[in-house]
């Protein structure tokens, strides 16, 4: 199958389906960034099996499960993200003042982990509030994938953030 058949087949799919597949994993769910992340990674899945999926005789049905595996994937990774941050947030303690990472820190460090038009699209997105499509019509990108490279974007920088802070932390160990 070609690219525009693909493609063309995929955004039909996904228009009929979207709003379906986010009420399916929002259910008892209160975080709306969880929820997004996880139909996001439902339809990249569903993109990339799309031949596949065009010929199951239950695309919906396909769906559904791909989305519930999906939860389940995702909720672990993030249970062991809140597990890492409660362990940091313990060896960190009380920090005031100097010891404290401002804004203007956070941002540089947050710079240096992404491209420039990545920042801005995070900072659009995540503190002006703007939404998935204003962030996708202001930078060119096309609508269908904005909430995926935001998800993208965040769990790389939990990551890079996770991982500075780790070794930090074995470098003052290693002087005590």
């Amino acid at each position: 199958m070609d690219k525009e058949t693909k493609d063309k087949k995929f955004n039909e799919l996904m228009r009929k389906m979207y709003d379906k597949i986010y009420l399916f994993v929002g259910k008892n769910c209160s975080d709306r960034e969880f929820v997004e992340d996880v139909v996001q990674e439902t339809f990249y899945e569903a993109y990339r099996k799309m031949d596949i999926l065009l010929e199951h005789p239950n695309q919906i049905g396909w769906l559904y499960e791909t989305a519930k595996y999906k939860r389940m994937k995702l909720g672990k990774q993030r249970s062991d993200i809140q597990e890492s941050e409660v362990e940091y947030d313990e060896l960190k303690g009380d920090k005031t003042g100097d010891e404290e990472y401002g804004e203007f820190e956070l941002a540089e460090t947050i710079k240096t982990s992404v491209s420039e038009k990545e920042y801005e699209m995070l900072r659009d997105y995540y503190l002006n509030g703007y939404s998935s499509v204003e962030v996708a019509d202001k930078y060119g990108v096309d609508r269908g994938v904005i909430r995926m490279r935001m998800s993208r974007l965040k769990r790389k920088l939990k990551g890079d953030l996770v991982v500075g802070w780790l070794a930090l932390v074995v470098c003052i160990w290693r002087f005590l």
